[in-house]
């Protein structure tokens, strides 16, 4: 059994309550990258046995492509922390991880151009995705979040370490 397989066992064994501190439903962290589906199932099948089927269908969306981003633009350590909570009126999914700073520079400049014109954003993100055009990676994940799951982001940096936070009402 890997550590994954150790962490989500002990998560459905406790309702995910054993690992989450104060208003965290579900509190996760790796060395490595994660297996990916595996926890994402997981978090599909606990947030749709908590949540109506609209939020549940939100925060997975949000889990989906936060854990990606982390993934494919953190660095060569691969520590991720993911949570999800209740805060207030609002669900939270977080995801942290350390990266080179270049990628901190890139995610704030397409969180700034979501905050000034998400719709187009939104769009312009989903076409490039689509064609390939513009000779670069498209950032449809986080327009994604933003306009789908209709979530506000959030990004907390402390050196290299970021942590992008999407947050939406229940």
């Amino acid at each position: 059994m890997n550590k994954v397989d150790a962490i989500l066992s002990r998560a459905r064994a406790a309702g995910a309550d054993a690992l989450a501190p104060t208003n965290a439903l579900i509190h996760v962290s790796w060395d490595a990258s994660p297996d990916l589906d595996q926890f994402l199932n997981f978090i599909s099948a606990y947030t749709r046995g908590r949540f109506p089927n609209s939020l549940a269908e939100r925060v997975t969306l949000a889990s989906t492509e936060l854990l990606d981003n982390a993934i494919r633009y953190g660095s060569l350590a691969r520590d991720f922390t993911y949570r999800l909570a209740i805060e207030g009126a609002g669900v939270a999914v977080s995801v942290q991880n350390t990266t080179v700073r270049a990628r901190i520079d890139m995610l704030s400049a397409q969180l700034r151009r979501l905050e000034t014109a998400p719709e187009q954003v939104y769009a312009s993100e989903l076409e490039r995705s689509m064609t390939g055009n513009g000779g670069r990676r498209s950032m449809l994940g986080l327009a994604r979040v933003r306009h789908e799951a209709e979530m506000t982001i959030e990004l907390d940096v402390e050196v290299n370490e970021v942590t992008v936070r999407a947050v939406c009402k229940r």
